[in-house]
């Protein structure tokens, strides 16, 4: 169970706090899309040859489902800028 939890910070709840904190969705998911690529080309260096390349689906995998949270939660900050501003007015 504590890996589940784990994975599920990593990949879902950290991006999408890390993409609210940057407040836009395009840098937020472009930050995580560069994070995701550069853990694939350190997977590429590392690779032992197998023909197995399940590892690099879970990367690409990964790395989509975080940078979609991180997009969001930029998204959720801009939104909440907005209201923020047309509640000033």
């Amino acid at each position: 169970m504590e890996i589940v939890a784990a994975v599920v910070i990593a990949t879902l709840v950290g991006p999408f706090l890390i993409g609210w904190w940057i407040g836009n969705p395009a840098f937020a998911a472009a930050a995580w899309g560069a994070l995701g690529l550069t853990v694939l080309i350190s997977q590429f260096r590392i690779d032992d040859g197998s023909p197995d390349g399940l590892a690099v689906l879970w990367i690409l995998g990964a790395s989509a489902i975080s940078a979609a949270a991180a997009g969001y939660g930029g998204h959720v900050r801009e939104k909440q800028k907005r209201r923020r501003v047309e509640e000033g007015r």
